[in-house]
């Protein structure tokens, strides 16, 4: 019987260390690779909230209601990680992606939101990150350009060499 015991424990342990392992190696919530530069930066859920956050309510076309969205702007966060000129390609962990104009990229939209309501949203409910602008406030952010911008569940930004 102790010798049971005594597997059964190390049993816990051994899963204990390779959960903590695996989760030591966990993959960054979003990574902004520059080609021109050739660095890739790395964001930790941390990184994200420690960048000024905007917050804003608005609906969406694919919730009901009105939501309140936060996060760093777009902006801010291309400039954190020193992004030079060129195409940006936003995509999501589907690998859906798309190609966003400079001119619809400002200090205040899009915003890089990652929390929805004040909490933390998993990637059922499109997130944990997800580009949103204030939809609501302009008719300018209704327009099928914008939404497709919109990418949820976003994990990549890419920055091609170029002007």
């Amino acid at each position: 019987m102790q010798v049971m015991r005594a597997f059964a424990i190390f049993c816990c342990v051994a899963v204990i260390s390779a959960f903590n392992a695996m989760s030591a190696e966990a993959e960054p919530m979003l990574v902004v690779e520059d080609e021109a530069s050739g660095t890739v930066t790395t964001f930790e859920e941390a990184d994200l909230l420690a960048l000024p956050q905007i917050s804003f309510k608005t609906s969406t076309i694919w919730t009901d209601g009105l939501r309140e969205f936060s996060g760093p702007s777009l902006m801010s966060v291309l400039e954190q990680a020193g992004v030079g000129p060129g195409e940006i390609t936003l995509t999501a962990i589907n690998d859906y992606s798309v190609i966003i104009r400079r001119d619809a990229i400002n200090d205040e939209a899009p915003i890089v939101a990652l929390r929805k309501n004040g909490a933390p949203f998993g990637v059922r409910d499109k997130g944990p990150l997800w580009i949103v602008y204030p939809y609501d406030s302009t008719p300018e952010f209704q327009s099928e350009a914008i939404y497709a911008y919109s990418v949820w569940q976003l994990n990549r930004i890419k920055v091609a060499e170029g002007n």
